[in-house]
């Protein structure tokens, strides 16, 4: 029964820490440096800008990012959005034990056995 508790307790914890991660999104950001011609005719890369690059329907999607502060707002959705990953497969990790415990006192602590 310890152990049931444990995880119950763990389930709640985890429920707890998902609910208080605020606005989230998947994708990334990179710095983009775009080709500029000069009037020499040489090429200097010009940059670098701030790419939000992720995936829309199996596409890559992208946009240019307008200050370091918006790409900072950018960051902390995207980490709130790889916590809530780590946090959901804990979750399904916890979830299942938890079901592993109810079907053992259901059997009576049984063993399967081979036929």
């Amino acid at each position: 029964m310890d152990t049931y508790r444990k995880l119950s307790a763990r389930r709640s914890q985890i429920l707890g820490q998902m609910a208080a991660l605020g606005p989230m999104r998947m994708g990334s950001i990179t710095q983009q440096y775009l080709p500029y011609k000069r009037p020499d005719g040489s090429v200097r890369p010009r940059g670098p800008y701030l790419t939000y690059t992720f995936k829309r329907k199996g596409k890559t999607c992208g946009r240019h990012l307008r200050n370091p502060e918006e790409a900072a707002m950018y960051r902390r959705q995207i980490e709130n959005y790889r916590r809530y990953q780590e946090l959901s497969a804990e979750l399904v990790e916890v979830s299942q034990a938890w079901a592993d415990q109810e079907a053992e006192a259901e059997e009576g602590g049984k063993k399967n056995s081979k036929n």
